[in-house]
């Protein structure tokens, strides 16, 4: 009797419920697109950042005190600590080997041309590795990966390419150099003579360097499969509360929570691991960036999502609130004929969760086109429906129709049987 009794409400009521349905549709609509693209957020503008640099260095242990200015180190080539090339690999067999998605070497020395001391740095541009026991095999690196935004006016430099240098803006110009032009540099009275494939111009210290492939320069240094630097991206995860504490201070399960979870801190600790002669640390800039940008990302969708749940209770509200208006003498013969005030409030309470378990469905069906739109429009990528998402839907919608019912339902329970029938 009772679901026969609210079959029978909605339908007589029925546009009035359909615009019930379209408030909660709309706050649904827009609670399941933020909840898909939150779910990919990380990733998707985590993806974006990486377009700005690498946010990892991996520096060797125990390294002496170094000279570096810009980014360039002045030490002495037989004072400083080396990493081993053949090790590179392993950054991609940690725990978190998905989110690497970049990482590229680097050995710099300084060099003479035309008698100015000017800093040589080998490195890889755009390099396929083999990376043993995994499914993908290989993986890239190299400069593409870790500085996408490198403006190069000519050409890059092929992998297995000793020929060919790239040159920062600012020397071209000191040098009067162009494309197609060679360079002569030397080195400890080593004389080599390099054709300038390209002129590189980021506005930072690459601009007054010149870059060889990394073997160029471990050839030149005497230092066969050495690299002194690797920059790692990595996307990560904000920072929480458990990010900041001292895994050391961490219970069993605490850690274990912590190390499966792509934090900045638990990343470094993975290739750490893997590097045994490295030492992991994060680019503190570009890493705080990240997690500020991050968590004030998830902060406005939370509150755009909560401002839209608000307009579809108080569009459930309105509706209800006319509802309980018309059927005051219904709801007086009710109590009259001996039906106690919960099952009254279960009546309106049933009709709320059902426009909310309607206007749920129907919003996760929007949010879905919403998300992708996002997605595109925003991030430039797909977002992928999380199922996950669905149950979430339809309990916030179902939560917002029978928030928004709560006060009708409350003066519905308030009616006196004699009063209303007496019509007044």
């Amino acid at each position: 009797m009772f679901l026969r009794i609210i079959r029978q409400s909605l339908k007589v009521r029925y546009k009035r419920i359909l615009l019930a349905i379209a408030a909660v549709l709309m706050g649904a609509s827009v609670a399941a697109a933020l909840l898909n693209v939150y779910f990919s957020l990380n990733d998707k503008v985590g993806r974006e950042l990486k377009n700005y640099g690498a946010n990892i260095v991996v520096n060797p242990k125990n390294n002496a005190l170094q000279l570096e200015m810009d980014g360039v180190n002045y030490t002495p080539v037989a004072e400083r600590q080396y990493l081993d090339e053949a090790e590179i690999y392993k950054v991609k067999k940690i725990f978190w080997k998905y989110n690497i998605v970049g990482f590229n070497p680097y050995l710099d020395t300084v060099v003479q041309v035309q008698g100015q001391n000017v800093t040589l740095t080998g490195t890889w541009f755009d390099k396929e590795i083999a990376v043993p026991q995994e499914a993908y095999k290989t993986v890239a690196a190299g400069m593409k990966t870790v500085a996408p935004w490198w403006q190069v006016e000519g050409n890059s430099i092929a992998a297995d390419d000793r020929q060919h240098v790239i040159m920062g803006a600012a020397l071209a110009e000191r040098f009067r150099v162009k494309p197609g032009d060679n360079i002569e540099f030397t080195y400890n009275q080593q004389r080599r003579t390099m054709q300038v494939a390209g002129i590189v111009n980021t506005g930072g210290a690459e601009d007054s360097q010149i870059y060889a492939n990394l073997a160029v320069v471990q050839e030149l240094l005497g230092l066969p499969n050495k690299y002194s630097q690797l920059k790692v991206s990595a996307l990560i995860t904000p920072n929480d509360a458990l990010a900041k504490r001292n895994p050391d201070t961490m219970t069993p399960k605490e850690y274990e929570r912590w190390y499966c979870t792509p934090y900045m801190d638990s990343i470094t600790l993975q290739i750490d691991e893997v590097l045994k002669n490295g030492q992991a640390k994060p680019i503190q800039q570009i890493a705080q960036a990240e997690n500020k940008f991050l968590a004030k990302m998830n902060l406005l969708m939370l509150l755009v999502t909560v401002m839209a749940l608000l307009a579809a209770a108080l569009g459930v509200m309105t509706t209800m609130t006319t509802t309980v208006l018309e059927r005051r003498k219904e709801i007086g013969i009710l109590k009259a004929i001996g039906v106690e005030i919960q099952q009254v409030a279960l009546l309106f309470l049933g009709e709320a969760a059902a426009i909310g378990l309607v206007g749920g469905i129907a919003g996760y069906a929007a949010g879905i086109g919403l998300a992708k739109f996002i997605g595109q429009s925003v991030f430039n990528a797909q977002i992928t429906p999380d199922i996950q998402v669905l149950p979430l839907t339809i309990g916030i919608a179902i939560a917002v129709a029978l928030l928004g019912s709560s006060l009708p339902v409350w003066r519905a329970t308030r009616i006196e049987p004699v009063i209303v029938l007496r019509g007044e």
